[in-house]
């Protein structure tokens, strides 16, 4: 995965930062996250943008996504074992032969999973930047939106300090949870982490 501040205009507005914010402007381009993780990311609005096609873009050998938490499983269905690599390797197998048929990409994508890596670039203000990474951070978060969303925002708090130090998930932006009984419960540990941004991903 790659996350790249393309380009930014913040404007030299003094004083109200809700009227800064919102009238500043980051475009990123993030490259190699699953179809599943860029289906949570378009939902934010208001935002453009701009993904890497599979109607025009030939998918042979198509690279995807791997969760850590099927990375060693093997299923067994009707007598066969499958990891998780041998039903992709299938589908893209039966996904070239649909083309080599002569069935349209248009139609042979509708065969190929969520796991497909793709690319698209984003453009947000600071404003729904801000409400996309007090989400996206969070531990309740899905683990890949979250990772792109922590590398967003180390990349934001190296560039403009000023107005993203205090951004993080609630528990961190807001100095409690919003969760309720879904919470974590590890506030003290969020808090820690994102007053440092610290070196690694968690």
């Amino acid at each position: 995965m790659e996350v790249l501040l393309l380009s930014e205009n913040v404007p030299p507005l003094e004083g109200n930062l809700k009227v800064l914010l919102r009238h500043s402007h980051f475009t990123f381009l993030v490259d190699g996250i699953s179809r599943a993780c860029s289906h949570q990311l378009v939902r934010h609005r208001p935002a453009s943008y701009s993904q890497q096609s599979q109607r025009y873009v030939a998918m042979k050998n198509f690279p995807y996504v791997i969760p850590e938490s099927v990375r060693k499983k093997k299923v067994e269905i009707e007598g066969k074992t499958y990891s998780y690599n041998d039903v992709m390797m299938f589908i893209g197998k039966f996904y070239e032969a649909l083309v080599e048929e002569e069935v349209p990409k248009e139609d042979a994508r509708f065969v190929l999973p969520n796991a497909c890596t793709t690319r698209i670039v984003f453009t947000m203000n600071g404003e729904e930047l801000i409400h996309f990474l007090r989400l996206r951070t969070c531990t309740r978060a899905q683990w890949e939106i979250r990772k792109v969303a922590i590398k967003m925002l180390k990349i934001l708090r190296e560039k403009h300090p000023s107005l993203f130090k205090s951004v993080g998930p609630n528990c961190y932006y807001l100095g409690y949870c919003t969760e309720g009984k879904k919470s974590c419960g590890r506030q003290k540990e969020m808090k820690a982490y994102f007053s440092s941004l610290c070196k690694e991903m968690i």
